[in-house]
């Protein structure tokens, strides 16, 4: 008989080979928050250390006080300024919002709501908060809580639905910028 897997996100049974959950993307392995997957738009994902994916990010590239954004999967990294506010997701209508908008990259079939997740800048670095997404938001191996503020350190992982991000940033201390990690 083979051996399964159980996912610990969806619960589903999984080939006792398995590396992601076959359903929601979940890692099967016993210490996922060194891994980030690589979401291929098919939907097949593979796994790569976190410090591979760091050579994805131009850390010189990031806005003052803006963070870098690695969608597993995607062509290249979004470096977006970030005020006070960031609403990831699918953008349906024009907003004043400051949304990046993950449309072009399957969004809709990894299962990311229209208003997902925002990230919000702190004194001291940023905060993650799930916008009461349908299929959750994930830092590291942690499922948040909606509507929480969760603060994250520069090279965290994210997850919202099926879609893994890798998240870089800098802040200004004094006049000089500083990478956080």
């Amino acid at each position: 008989m083979a051996s399964e897997k159980f996912c610990p996100v969806c619960k589903s049974k999984n080939v006792g080979t398995a590396l992601v959950c076959s359903l929601c993307g979940a890692s099967l392995e016993e210490n996922p928050t060194n891994l980030v997957a690589n979401t291929e738009y098919t939907g097949v994902q593979s796994n790569v250390p976190a410090e591979d994916v760091a050579s994805f990010i131009d850390v010189s590239m990031i806005p003052e006080g803006g963070v870098g954004i690695h969608i597993a999967g995607a062509p290249k990294p979004f470096y977006v300024a970030v005020y006070k506010e960031l609403i990831i997701g699918r953008q349906s209508d024009a907003t004043l919002e400051s949304t990046l908008d993950l449309s072009d990259l399957d969004a809709f079939n990894m299962g990311v709501s229209r208003r997902h997740a925002m990230i919000r800048r702190t004194e001291s670095g940023f905060e993650i908060i799930d916008l009461t997404s349908r299929n959750g938001t994930w830092l590291n191996a942690e499922q948040l809580v909606p509507n929480k503020p969760y603060p994250f350190a520069s090279g965290s992982q994210l997850r919202l639905g099926r879609m893994r991000l890798f998240v870089v940033y800098r802040i200004v201390l004094n006049g000089s910028q500083k990478k956080i990690s």
